[in-house]
């Protein structure tokens, strides 16, 4: 039997969690610093402790105004302090809500960022590292904070994106660019052969080879809801277990 995590971005004060979170086996939620009050950030972590889904941090820059998806310009101690401070205010309320927090995924154009900066990337597991030593980082395959996380000895997994189109390179086609986000139909059949096959078909129609521990559906999109409850519904229907990657079973 095949197997695959299935995780949204989510506590965002936007997306309909309760609803898409017993269909995941992950959730990788707000640290308030690009969306979500704590009142979104705590419900989250509520509903994923009801349904026994694994609970990632997901911090990002401090840039509500833009939901964290342009890049900042920061110093690095700056960054540091931020990126502490996120870890440390989601630690407090996963402990107050007696849930593990799992790992962690840094969030929008920091994500994109740490993928092909490889001195942001080592700043970000140095981060995790500090704050706890065994703490696993998701991300990209096979990217500049893979790689970052695998020297700072941090364990590390691998995500693909269910409705994101990919670039011959392996990155995400960027938002700006016409068919970066993909269709309903489009990213169910994405998914499904990235998991049967390991393989998918780029923007430029190109076949590539992808390692994926983990599948991400945006929790903010307005289809998200349809998509999580259709990819959990075709992925079972093929015989694949929707597990998370930490070992926590749906």
């Amino acid at each position: 039997m095949k197997y695959i995590d299935l995780n949204a971005d989510l506590g965002e004060g936007c997306g309909d969690d309760l609803a898409i979170i017993p269909l995941l086996s992950s959730a990788n939620i707000s640290c308030g610093a690009h969306a979500g009050s704590e009142a979104d950030i705590v419900r989250a972590l509520q509903a994923c402790k009801q349904h026994q889904v694994c609970v990632g941090a997901h911090p990002s820059y401090p840039d509500r105004a833009n939901f964290g998806r342009q890049v900042m310009a920061m110093s690095a101690d700056a960054l540091i302090l931020s990126l502490q401070q996120q870890l440390r205010y989601f630690q407090q309320l996963a402990d107050a809500t007696g849930v593990l927090m799992a790992y962690v995924k840094p969030h929008g154009a920091l994500y994109n960022q740490a993928a092909v900066n490889s001195d942001l990337a080592s700043l970000i597991a140095a981060v995790v590292k500090a704050h706890r030593a065994d703490l696993p980082i998701l991300t990209l395959p096979d990217c500049a904070l893979f790689h970052a996380a695998k020297a700072a000895g941090l364990p590390v997994y691998q995500e693909a994106f269910a409705d994101r189109a990919y670039l011959a390179t392996g990155q995400l086609v960027p938002r700006s660019q016409p068919g970066a986000v993909l269709g309903h139909q489009s990213a169910l059949q994405q998914s499904l052969r990235l998991v049967q096959t390991g393989s998918i078909e780029c923007i430029d129609q190109q076949n590539i080879q992808l390692t994926a521990d983990s599948l991400c559906l945006h929790g903010d999109s307005p289809e998200a809801l349809q998509l999580a409850h259709d990819l959990s519904s075709a992925l079972q229907l093929a015989g694949v277990r929707i597990q998370s990657f930490i070992g926590v079973f749906r």
